[in-house]
């Protein structure tokens, strides 16, 4: 979705990021493919995947022993992987106007 967000801003004449700053999620291989380089959110996918797994299986062994499950809320890391397709609002349209002669 932010690359097709970028692409409809090219084609309304804006420039990503002057204009507009997009930040995309999933850090996929497109990311870097197209122009600007998108900034996204880089999840820990695999950790994910394992640690659902294990509060499933934690729910399940609680269930058959006849004990309630205790709900539990997990936060895992992420990371910003900055790259060309954001900056600080007005930063971009000064730095803009300070390069033209």
């Amino acid at each position: 979705m932010a690359a097709a967000v970028v692409a409809v801003a090219h084609r309304r004449h804006l420039d990503v990021p002057v204009d507009l700053s997009v930040c995309g999620f999933d850090d996929t291989a497109f990311a870097s493919t197209i122009w600007p380089e998108l900034t996204t959110i880089r999840q820990p996918i695999a950790e994910m995947s394992r640690r659902a797994v294990e509060l499933l299986a934690n729910e399940l062994k609680a269930e058959r022993s006849g004990k309630p499950a205790k709900p539990r809320h997990l936060t895992l890391d992420y990371q910003l992987i900055r790259r060309q397709s954001d900056a600080a609002p007005g930063l971009a349209h000064e730095a803009l106007r300070k390069a033209k002669p």
